[in-house]
């Protein structure tokens, strides 16, 4: 019996001593993995920042490549409409001159 409360003795006053250590270490652990996970987190957010910028910046020169292309469409849509009722103005006035005699 006199063993059992020497051990016990001992575990009750040295046991607290090699716990609170223990403790300690795997809190300071998990404080740390949480910064790092925090740090992870904010690289990636600016990383997601920076890859929508660049979306961003796309999408505004396509728009102007988009609008450039319209602009010269219409240009050369009205260019051929115009020759087109030259051409017809001819025809037409070839045709009075032809057989208007």
């Amino acid at each position: 019996m006199g063993e059992i409360v020497a051990i016990l003795a001992v575990t009750f006053i040295f046991g607290p001593a090699l716990i609170i250590p223990i403790v300690a270490m795997v809190q300071k652990h998990r404080r740390e993995m949480l910064q790092l996970e925090l740090e992870k987190g904010k690289h990636s957010n600016a990383e997601l920042l920076r890859q929508i910028e660049a979306l961003k910046q796309e999408v505004a020169e396509l728009r102007r490549t988009t609008t450039e292309h319209s602009l010269s469409l219409q240009a050369n849509l009205e260019n051929l409409q115009e020759r087109v009722r030259q051409l017809e103005q001819a025809q037409e006035s070839q045709t009075l001159h032809t057989y208007g005699r």
